[in-house]
């Protein structure tokens, strides 16, 4: 997984505004300065952003840098993709294009949103970086969120509020702070991190919306990612898709499918093609992160079965044995 400089310049310039050292913030995100020029460098890995986000935290004091920071949030943070938003006919096709092309800005934070009595955009954070660092995790979804409505009401020249807010954390912030930012009513511990507005603010017009600029940055964005597409094996597109999807077990062989416009039986035939199949691939992915927490974290062995969808720990040491022939605190300790 990955974020770009394109978005985590903007967290380095913001933390710059309000006290920040600019060489600091940078070092602790593993650059140099003059590296935030190139917007469409991918940083690899959690740890480079936790880094990153405690060094913000430390330098400016603010335990609500991210609520804060995505309510000046301008859609052109995104890049083309932001532009492609702005463009775009209703307020609820802006939001379908995050889903399509998100994997263009960042592979940690994933957007999706629902429509039936009400709005409701929805906000993820990979379990990987939720495991190893919940408290920068937070900063990051307070950021999508509080940025999302920013951007509704830059799309629409109107200020526009959810009705509710739900978020599927606690925090250290106070609930009078969320709800002044967000003007709405916010609860605590709910299933999923959403915000959720009347029917109506989906099918609101973009004051921006024009259809040859819609068609220029489509055409711009589509081509861009099928050349990363094909840079890549196909069992590669796979996987992103499936960790992209992955929140506690992987997602079903049919889900995947349908997110690759393919049936169920193209997408095994080309995993074949490779020598993979869609279970290998799963097994294959289970046992990298159950590494990667193990390295990175110091959460127990009970909470990472959890976070990879065991029902009981004891199968999850059945499937680590599988893997590696050794258990799960063994190999922790020759991971370092």
């Amino acid at each position: 997984m990955y974020g770009t400089i394109r978005v985590l310049r903007n967290i380095i310039y913001a933390a710059t505004a309000k006290g920040g050292n600019l060489g600091k913030l940078c070092a602790a995100l593993g650059i140099h300065p003059s590296d935030l020029h190139d917007g469409d460098r991918k940083i690899a890995g959690v740890k480079p952003v936790m880094d990153l986000w405690d060094e913000v935290i430390a330098a400016t004091g603010d335990q609500a840098f991210g609520l804060h920071m995505g309510l000046e949030n301008k859609p052109s943070v995104l890049g083309l993709l932001g532009y492609l938003m702005q463009s775009c006919r209703t307020v609820d096709e802006a939001f379908s294009k995050i889903l399509t092309y998100q994997q263009t800005v960042s592979g940690w934070i994933s957007y999706n949103y629902l429509m039936g009595k009400e709005f409701e955009l929805i906000f993820s954070v990979n379990p990987i970086w939720q495991q190893a660092s919940p408290e920068t995790a937070r900063q990051a979804l307070e950021t999508a969120i509080s940025g999302s409505l920013s951007y509704i009401n830059i799309f629409t020249g109107q200020r526009v509020f959810p009705l509710r807010a739900e978020l599927a954390y606690k925090s250290p912030v106070s609930r009078a702070e969320y709800e002044k930012i967000l003007h709405c009513a916010v609860s605590f511990g709910a299933e999923q991190t959403k915000l959720i507005f009347a029917k109506e603010v989906a099918g609101m017009p973009l004051v921006s919306y024009d259809e040859s600029l819609y068609m220029s940055f489509a055409e711009i964005l589509k081509n861009k990612c099928a050349v990363t597409s094909t840079q890549s094996s196909f069992a590669e597109q796979v996987r992103r898709v499936i960790i992209q999807d992955f929140y506690g077990k992987i997602p079903s062989l049919q889900i995947i499918a349908a997110h690759m416009n393919l049936s169920e039986r193209s997408l095994q035939r080309r995993l074949q093609q490779e020598s993979e199949s869609y279970r290998s691939l799963g097994a294959t992915i289970k046992q990298e992160l159950a590494f990667n927490l193990l390295k990175n974290t110091d959460a127990t062995v009970l909470a990472i079965s959890e976070v990879l969808g065991y029902t009981e720990p004891s199968a999850f040491h059945r499937a680590f044995k599988n893997w590696t022939q050794t258990s799960p605190v063994q190999k922790k300790r020759t991971l370092g």
